[in-house]
């Protein structure tokens, strides 16, 4: 399903110069590079590329993913390591050697972001039940964050239940300890942890530079935008407000939805949110 002309121009309207797409992640545990086709094939405006493995941060393999997004003008807004599960022992850990070790790790990340002109970079960080004071971890992310900053790339705190960065609490001492931090608003996990997308947003701020876009109801609390209960445009209208300029990208887990067709539905329902956001 191909989006118009009109679709693919009306998110730069009116200074809110946003764009809708998809993540590779919809489709796990689908190869990465098919999961790009697919989004390239709809004419998506954007993408987030979530790599799985060591051999798709190899150089040939990065250029192919850059290739299958230019050929149908998409453009790679975001990388998500699939290393994040590893980040409290990386970053967070307090062993000086290991940080230095990570940062090279991540720095093949940078690399890759660079190859595909994606600007951000997706951290998780550490674990919820940690007992390091905050100050410690934001020294520690504000460190990485200006490895990435050198090569070209943001590195932005996204929310996840099960860590550190699960309440929105959090986000407001992070942007009063870093003002220059930037974050990453996941629907989906906001609901998990229990608070609203709107007081995650909130809390936020100014730093909000992409968003991970679900719908939920009552019963789910990650279907494709269009199913559930949530007002995509009234949140929209909300990071709006607060400057946001970024990436509208669907990510959704696989078991979240039935046919391929679904997310063709879900990215077009996310540009008429946009839509809506502008009148």
């Amino acid at each position: 399903m191909l989006i118009s002309r009109r679709q693919k121009t009306l998110c730069l309207k009116e200074g809110f110069a946003v764009l809708a797409g998809l993540s590779t992640a919809c489709f796990y545990p689908e190869l990465t590079e098919r999961g790009l086709m697919f989004a390239a094939s709809i004419g998506a405006q954007a993408a987030e590329v979530f790599f799985n493995a060591p051999s798709e941060l190899t150089d040939s393999f990065v250029r192919e993913l850059r290739r299958i997004a230019d050929g149908s003008g998409t453009r790679i807004l975001s990388v998500h390591p699939f290393t994040s599960g590893l980040e409290p022992l990386l970053f967070f850990s307090g062993y000086r050697r290991r940080f230095c070790d990570g940062v090279e790790l991540y720095k093949r990340y940078f690399h890759a972001a660079n190859l595909l002109g994606a600007n951000l970079l997706v951290l998780h960080g550490d674990r919820r039940i940690s007992q390091k004071p905050r100050s410690a971890y934001f020294d520690a992310f504000g460190e990485l964050a200006g490895e990435g900053r050198a090569m070209g790339v943001t590195v932005a705190q996204e929310n996840v239940p099960r860590c550190a960065s699960y309440c929105p609490d959090f986000f407001r001492d992070m942007r009063q300890y870093l003002p220059d931090a930037r974050f990453v608003l996941d629907i989906k996990q906001a609901v998990r942890a229990g608070y609203t997308p709107g007081e995650m947003a909130r809390a936020m701020g100014s730093g909000v530079v992409h968003l991970h876009v679900s719908d939920h109801n009552a019963k789910n609390d990650c279907l494709p935008i269009g199913t559930g209960d949530f007002d995509l445009a009234a949140l929209l209208r909300q990071v709006k407000s607060q400057g946001f300029d970024g990436g509208v990208i669907l990510e959704l887990y696989r078991d979240s939805y039935g046919e391929y067709e679904e997310l063709s539905s879900a990215y077009q329902n996310i540009c008429a949110a946009i839509e809506s956001a502008l009148e």
